[in-house]
């Protein structure tokens, strides 16, 4: 994903969750591994955010930490920021997609699929 519309849809994220009073969020960053940057302010993830990877297309290591994840609450739902181009995903919680408004997920989605121009 290039850096624009990943700024973008980052962006988005923190919109969301300040709209909410929704302090902070659980990051994962997806490349060759996962790598957790843990929990961050929204005003972090909107700001100058230190993006690991951006290469990634193999995404369900990562979700797999979150599911296994002693400090992420059960109930939490699962945002999955991709370009399209990833393995098909089993997300087993309440998730949804947010994606390019050009792109399209190689599986069938289970969750909401929302778009970034």
């Amino acid at each position: 994903m290039d850096r624009t519309l990943l700024g973008k849809a980052l962006g988005a994220i923190a919109s969301y969750a300040e709209a909410r009073d929704v302090p902070a969020a659980r990051v994962v960053f997806c490349d060759a591994a996962p790598h957790d940057a843990g929990y961050l302010p929204v005003t972090e993830i909107a700001g100058r955010l230190r993006v690991h990877g951006r290469g990634g297309t193999v995404l369900q290591p990562g979700i797999d930490l979150l599911h296994r994840a002693a400090d992420f609450p059960p109930g939490a739902p699962v945002l999955v920021i991709t370009d399209g181009y990833c393995d098909v995903l089993r997300v087993r919680r309440e998730h949804a997609y947010l994606i390019p408004q050009s792109a399209r997920l190689p599986f069938t989605p289970r969750g909401p699929v929302f778009h970034v121009r």
